[in-house]
């Protein structure tokens, strides 16, 4: 009777740690889904992964902490299958983790938790070895099972979980974008320079090579476009961006926050009509490619490529 006894509570203990188990993988996948592609961002910055891979790369790795989830919820064959693959994956993300101390410090929000438990890249760390920890216990606990073509419904499960997070957030990069537009025309950036309510660029944009980006402060996607050209430019600062912000100065610091633009220089600009003109239209993000006062070429924030703008610097020198 007390080896029944010492035995039925092992497989207590056994079910709440692979249900604990379960409940920390399926919740960090779960919030983590809405911060998709600042996750695949920070992935871009700390990785040598491009843009398109790092941001399928992000889903994958979250559809599958989904599955590690299921898996360890049903207690799906934890020795051979589920417990090395949830290793496996806590060492990933920590060596991640560890690579983000590296390049930018314990600071900030990790993304482990999405927004919903904002943590330290070190307080991430500190999680991940306490769940290492759980999973050696439970692993030793644990008594294989099975039922019939259980893996089938693993399968089925598994493919299921992987898949949500490219459902509700499909990568950028499945969408075709127009090629940039070659072109050849003026832009009026005498504006910046001659508007008594402006203060006008320390930089003179009508002199050489620059990439402007026209940007509202209110704008979604302006916002994106800004990280993502941010994280460009920490990786290529030869790169001569300059931003042109337009919109109540009131959204400035959210927008700085947002995209954490340090590094590419910004005016602030008031008069959205001279703005819509020097951005050629009234939709934005605008991404002109000029050459002293005429814009050669424009882009989408998606498909502007490092090596292109390289190339288009180096000619004619």
């Amino acid at each position: 009777m007390p080896n029944v006894s010492r035995t039925t509570l092992l497989q207590v203990i056994s079910w709440i740690l692979s249900t604990s188990i379960a409940i920390s993988f399926i919740f960090s996948a779960w919030a983590k889904i809405p911060e998709l592609e600042s996750f695949g961002w920070t992935i871009v910055e700390t990785t040598f992964l491009n843009w398109t891979l790092s941001e399928w790369l992000a889903r994958l790795l979250v559809g599958f902490e989904l599955l590690l989830g299921i898996f360890y919820l049903f207690q799906f064959r934890i020795k051979s299958i589920t417990f090395p693959w949830a290793v496996t994956t806590i060492l990933l993300f920590s060596i991640y983790l560890m690579m983000v101390i590296w390049q930018r410090g314990n600071e900030g929000n990790c993304g482990c938790f999405g927004e919903v438990i904002r943590m330290t890249p070190l307080e991430s760390l500190i999680k991940n070895c306490i769940l290492l920890s759980l999973l050696f216990i439970q692993f030793k606990l644990t008594k294989p099972w099975g039922f019939h073509k259980d893996q089938w419904i693993a399968l089925a499960l598994g493919i299921g979980a992987v898949l949500i997070p490219f459902l509700m957030y499909p990568p950028e990069s499945i969408y075709l974008y127009k090629a940039d537009a070659n072109l050849k025309e003026p832009i009026p950036l005498s504006l910046l320079y001659e508007t008594q309510k402006n203060t006008p660029p320390a930089v003179e944009l009508r002199q050489g090579k620059h990439i402007l980006l026209f940007l509202s402060l209110s704008c979604h996607f302006c916002r994106k476009a800004a990280r993502r050209l941010e994280i460009m430019k920490n990786e290529y600062p030869e790169i001569p961006f300059y931003a042109i912000l337009n919109g109540d100065s009131s959204q400035l610091n959210s927008f700085l926050d947002e995209t954490r633009l340090q590094q590419i220089p910004y005016s602030l600009f008031n008069g959205p009509k001279d703005f819509i003109a020097m951005n050629g239209k009234s939709s934005f993000p605008g991404i002109r490619w000029v050459e002293d006062t005429t814009v050669v070429r424009e882009s989408n924030y998606l498909n502007l490529q490092e090596s292109d703008i390289l190339n288009w610097l180096k000619k004619n020198k």
